[in-house]
């Protein structure tokens, strides 16, 4: 196998995907390819025309060897420098678009995400372009349980938003809806999965109930007591985001593929 940090990986189907399943992933060599097998079993279940695209954030462990050594057509890999989780989303909602791709699903890459799940959002399609799992079950501890309830609630109270679970990692979009507000949303906000469901939710969606699991390896990039620097860091971009005037309207991916 090369010691080389960036291995080609073989060309996508030729067809425009129906589906693209978008995976940030940073340094997760021991559990990627077994969360990724379990997906692809999952999706075949639904569609044989999707793609799983996975965003490398600059893993520096053997993550990038572990992805090309799959061999699957219906696997695709964009690496970039590290620039964080959710910026990371964003470029995968932007590529699913440039793929013209219908639509886009994002997961986390730790295992976390059970995808007995997806079934019930990819059966909602088309009734909103929004649709979220909310954790109603979760095996992730307290801790993590408290922190997604004082998100909630201080966004409900502070922006009134009618959103559970807006940094929820189990969100399936319309794909070009899901690229523009990407586009809205600027480069150094952090957790960018919030400002693209407060950006889309005028459009509507919908929340449906799933089980959350623990990790299935390593350690998660937030300790639990770097969330309050996490909190101030969060108002402070949604402060910076309310003052963009873009419209979400206005394009600003156009697809490769016809």
């Amino acid at each position: 196998m090369s010691s080389s940090s960036h291995v080609p990986l073989p060309d996508p189907p030729a067809q425009t995907p129906e589906l693209v399943v978008i995976v940030p992933v940073y340094n997760e060599q021991d559990v990627i390819v077994s969360v990724l097998e379990e997906w692809k079993r999952e999706l075949l279940r639904h569609t044989k025309n999707f793609l799983l695209l996975v965003i490398d954030d600059g893993s520096k462990d053997a993550t990038p060897q572990r992805l090309a050594a799959l061999n699957w057509p219906e696997l695709r890999v964009h690496r970039h420098t590290n620039r964080g989780h959710g910026q990371s989303c964003l470029v995968g909602y932007q590529e699913a678009a440039k793929l013209g791709a219908r639509h886009v699903f994002q997961i986390d890459s730790d295992g976390q995400c059970d995808p007995t799940g997806f079934g019930q959002l990819w059966d909602a399609r088309g009734q909103q372009p929004a649709l979220y799992g909310r954790r109603i079950r979760r095996d992730d501890g307290l801790s993590r349980r408290v922190v997604t309830f004082v998100l909630r609630w201080s966004l409900k109270l502070c922006l009134h938003t009618r959103l559970n679970d807006t940094n929820v990692p189990f969100r399936l979009y319309d794909a070009r809806l899901a690229a523009d507000a990407a586009c809205r949303v600027p480069a150094t906000f952090d957790l960018a999965n919030i400002a693209v469901a407060l950006l889309l939710e005028p459009r509507g969606f919908i929340e449906l109930p799933i089980h959350f699991r623990d990790r299935l390896g390593g350690h998660p990039s937030v300790r639990w007591y770097g969330f309050a620097r996490k909190a101030l860091r969060l108002w402070r971009d949604l402060r910076e985001l309310n003052q963009a005037e873009v419209e979400i309207a206005k394009p600003c991916v156009k697809p490769t593929t016809t």
